[in-house]
């Protein structure tokens, strides 16, 4: 069985999900250190001057080792309806906004606690739309005692997984002899980012997925699919 490893991001971007399109399982590390200004609170959408973050507010002050199943979101602040306004200003002419738009602001506008609740039911939203299923786990319900490369390897071995498609990133850090002497063959995704028309002029790639579906639609999955290359060890 080939697998990912993937932190729950907020609203992520096409490669992100291409690797979800290449696996049979993921697995959501949500066992794994808070980062503040990356990307499982924030994440890019286009506007008329470029691009902007959307950013979900959460609790930091006193919290500052915790891990992202423990994340709260800021509900003292106005987030749900400033996120909402900023889609509608940027994105209300956009060809599949009236199909999807107002669908993913009452998801956003639903009542969240929990950063991951949030994040996990946004990707969910978006397999549903492209009719991709794929089963998951939370690395936080295997129970799981390592770190770094051995935790992928812990988290490999635990969900009986063959093969683990790694972030190119993953050459850096992933003992690849102890993996092989594991008998779990690593592979990495090499994404190679596809042009596609967007309602504002220019492309800018690396936006969140919202931007793809919401000007090409259904169509958003062809263009989600398209083989990209993916390098193994052995």
């Amino acid at each position: 069985m080939l697998i990912s490893i993937q932190q729950p991001e907020f609203m992520p971007w096409m490669g992100y999900f291409d690797k979800v399109v290449n696996v049979e399982k993921v697995v959501f590390l949500d066992n794994v250190q808070f980062k503040k200004r990356y990307f499982e609170n924030r994440n890019k959408i286009r506007s008329k001057d470029g691009w902007i973050w959307l950013t979900t507010p959460v609790i930091t002050k006193g919290r500052f080792n915790q891990d992202i199943n423990e994340v709260l979101i800021d509900n003292e602040k106005n987030w749900q309806d400033k996120i909402a306004k900023t889609l509608i200003i940027n994105y209300q002419r956009s060809p599949y906004w009236n199909e999807v738009g107002l669908d993913f602001i009452d998801l956003i506008k639903s009542k969240w606690n929990k950063l991951i609740d949030l994040n996990i039911s946004i990707i969910q939203f978006f397999l549903n739309l492209f009719e991709i299923n794929r089963p998951w786990v939370l690395a936080s319900d295997l129970k799981t005692k390592n770190s770094g490369s051995d935790l992928i390897l812990e988290i490999c071995q635990k969900t009986n997984a063959s093969h683990y498609l790694s972030g190119a990133f993953g050459k850096k850090y992933l003992d690849e002899e102890k993996f092989f002497d594991n008998n779990v063959s690593l592979n990495y995704q090499n994404y190679k980012h596809p042009r596609y028309s967007q309602i504002h002029d220019g492309f800018i790639p690396s936006m969140s997925i919202l931007d793809l579906y919401l000007n090409h639609g259904i169509e958003s999955k062809n263009i989600l699919i398209r083989k990209n290359e993916i390098c193994k060890t052995r």
